[in-house]
């Protein structure tokens, strides 16, 4: 392992016309691409060839510390060494590879130039999440697929095999020209689907990403879309009371809600909401939602022409 090469990387950093802080996760993302010559669909095995040229390990583990899907530890030579949970679907632990790799990648540019600070805790994570879905999911014709499927995250995902967070995260940073929201929901609890029970209660699920477009938003009369936050899903929440995650999770059905209103007195904010569930080993695992503006609802119909749905025709202020 060579881990002059993940300097170079981190001196080329520095060297740019961009202050490496002010670097979008995106921006570094393409640039690492670029670096290290990864093709444009990495998978598995490259990224473990490439890495280890690069002074990175890779080892997968089965037993990771509850919670944990990945961690990284540095070596006394200067390299490093990703642990990544074992029993993950392939696309996640390609997802977890990645994301701890940003964050070595910011370890590496402050121990190598001291007045680049590093962010840290949930902005950190959520920076390494954006770096890895940019690393596995190359703008090309990502955008074409998501169009082509109806923003479908279940489909987009049988077709790259990528984690569904990254995928999530993905739709809103490829698809400008088209205002959405997209949320990913993801069952908590034992790390076997089959010790689940078959039956999910609505506390098991928590919000992992939540991504919109600069696009999407929502208001009231005077007041701006942060009032609204007790009504949006939250990073780190359970589905809200009456949502349509919930409603997902208590039918085991997906759900289609053709004009949510309740945001402005004109209608000009309504909205469009589909939400797909997601089965691992027979138990609901994820649910993956996405919202457009009402005016747009058509993009979505790819997606409603292949899933049966339950049509909710109305609802008020309901995500």
């Amino acid at each position: 392992m060579n881990s002059a090469i993940l300097d170079e990387f981190c001196h080329s950093l520095k060297a740019g016309r961009t202050p490496p802080e002010r670097l979008t996760p995106g921006e570094v993302a393409r640039r690492f691409v670029g670096h290290f010559g990864f093709s444009p669909f990495p998978r598995m095995g490259e990224m473990v060839r490439l890495l280890r040229g690069a002074g990175i390990e890779t080892v997968p583990d089965a037993n990771l510390d509850r919670g944990l899907r990945g961690v990284h530890v540095g070596t006394n030579d200067g390299t490093y060494v990703i642990r990544y949970d074992a029993s993950e679907t392939e696309g996640t632990q390609e997802h977890t590879v990645f994301h701890e790799t940003y964050e070595i990648i910011r370890e590496r540019l402050t121990d190598l130039h001291p007045e680049i600070q590093r962010p840290q805790g949930p902005p950190l994570c959520r920076q390494a999440d954006r770096f890895a879905a940019a690393a596995l999911i190359q703008p090309g014709f990502f955008a074409l697929f998501a169009e082509t499927t109806g923003l479908d995250v279940v489909a987009l995902q049988r077709t790259y095999g990528r984690a569904y967070s990254s995928l999530t995260i993905r739709l809103a940073e490829v698809m400008w020209n088209q205002p959405l929201l997209a949320v990913l929901y993801e069952r908590q609890g034992h790390r076997d689907p089959q010790k689940w029970a078959e039956r999910p209660s609505v506390d098991e699920f928590t919000v992992t990403v939540v991504a919109r477009t600069p696009g999407f938003r929502l208001r009231t009369v005077k007041r701006p879309l942060s009032t609204l936050r007790g009504m949006l899903p939250r990073r780190g929440y359970p589905p809200a009371k009456y949502s349509v995650a919930e409603r997902v999770i208590l039918t085991g059905e997906p759900v289609y809600v053709e004009r949510v209103t309740g945001y402005d007195l004109w209608n000009a904010d309504d909205i469009t909401v589909a939400a797909r569930l997601v089965n691992w080993h027979g138990r609901l695992a994820k649910i993956a939602l996405v919202a457009v503006p009402y005016r747009d609802r058509k993009v979505l119909g790819p997606q409603l022409s292949r899933v049966s749905f339950e049509h909710i025709p109305h609802a008020h202020q309901v995500i």
